[in-house]
């Protein structure tokens, strides 16, 4: 009997999505990230000074960097992919984008530069779309 599972980590796995898949779940991953992993490390620094979970703090800017080079790829793989944004301390997080099936279908009307550079080509296409949409009214 198949059951539902969560994981949490902070590169997307494109293999155990792909299985996941292949295996007929349906899949869907929450991204969340900040503007820079420097803000990361201040963070958990804060949470580590309130006796909360640690990391080694020199492993969050290169976790940072291969969860930017995974997301592009986990688009492809999710059936549905939700990028927050977290940047904004003590104001949670907030959704600036969406992907079903590898597509964009939302986006806010300013994403952050983070999401920019790892998407830039889709971003621009929605610009363009939303360009287009906005002339036929």
């Amino acid at each position: 009997m198949r059951r539902s599972f969560a994981v949490e980590d902070w590169i997307v796995d494109l293999e155990l999505l792909e299985r996941a898949r292949q295996e007929g779940y349906t899949t869907k991953v929450l991204f969340i990230s900040t503007e820079d992993p420097n803000l990361n490390v201040g963070r958990v620094l804060q949470r580590m000074s309130q006796n909360g979970q640690g990391v080694p703090l020199g492993t969050i800017p290169h976790s940072y960097e291969e969860a930017m080079r995974s997301l592009p790829e986990a688009r492809k793989h999710a059936d549905d992919l939700l990028v927050y944004d977290n940047t904004e301390n003590g104001r949670g997080h907030r959704l600036v984008a969406r992907f079903i099936a590898g597509e964009l279908v939302k986006t806010t009307q300013s994403p952050p530069n983070w999401l920019r550079n790892v998407f830039e080509r889709e971003l621009s296409d929605e610009g363009k779309h939303r360009e287009k949409s906005a002339r036929r009214r």
